[in-house]
């Protein structure tokens, strides 16, 4: 499902699959969901957390999150977490921003028809 805000939305692919959607606007922009994920690196990183670790825990947060038939829902906190292990892998090298497979895809708002059919922005 994508979940759109004012401004559009980021979508993170894993394996040609939609894995999260997160909405833009409203105070979130791709920036800032960057800089939280770049936070969570360097607190993991204080803590004494090995990249190797880092990067073994993030891909097994993906491939559980795309692979498990989920009982409920998930939630907004659960998805931004894997946006950010989205974001730290790419941070890492192991996932490439504008892979053809995998990395992001911002959208911007979806342009609304007026009845003339001219494009609307919304």
């Amino acid at each position: 499902m994508i979940y759109e805000g004012k401004n559009g939305s980021v979508n993170a692919y894993f394996k040609n699959k939609l894995i999260v959607s997160r909405p833009l606007g409203g105070g979130r922009t791709l920036e800032d969901y960057k800089k939280e994920s770049e936070m969570i690196l360097v607190q993991a990183l204080r803590d004494g957390t090995k990249l190797s670790k880092i990067k073994e825990l993030s891909l097994k947060t993906i491939k559980n999150f795309r692979y498990e038939k989920q009982i409920k829902e998930p939630n907004s906190q659960e998805r931004d977490f894997v946006l950010f292990t989205v974001l730290i892998l790419i941070k890492l090298g192991v996932m490439d921003e504008d892979g053809d497979r995998e990395g992001l895809l911002v959208m911007g708002k979806k342009k609304i028809t007026s009845n003339s059919g001219t494009p609307v922005r919304q």
